[in-house]
């Protein structure tokens, strides 16, 4: 296998790739390797999830304040309805 060098890659192409990495929980390397593969139309084998690993962990705190927020009240009970 050969090697190639990028050099001068946009601060925020560099992070999409590390969070993608991270996301993943696969090599920087085998990262970058398979979204060209894909692009290129050499693979197609993306393996497809069937749970929501992708949206773990990314809310931010005020995301996170907003949904507790609109959500409390699934936490009252009807007593008239349980009785």
């Amino acid at each position: 296998m050969s090697q190639i060098t990028l050099r001068q890659l946009p601060v925020q192409l560099e992070n999409q790739l590390r969070q993608l990495s991270k996301q993943n929980r696969t090599s920087l390397n085998k990262t970058i390797t398979t979204l060209l593969m894909y692009s290129l139309g050499i693979s197609s084998d993306i393996e497809k999830k069937r749970d929501l690993s992708d949206l773990a962990g990314t809310w931010d705190e005020d995301e996170y304040s907003k949904f507790t927020e609109n959500t409390e009240f699934f936490d009252n009970i009807d007593r008239e309805i349980w009785e």
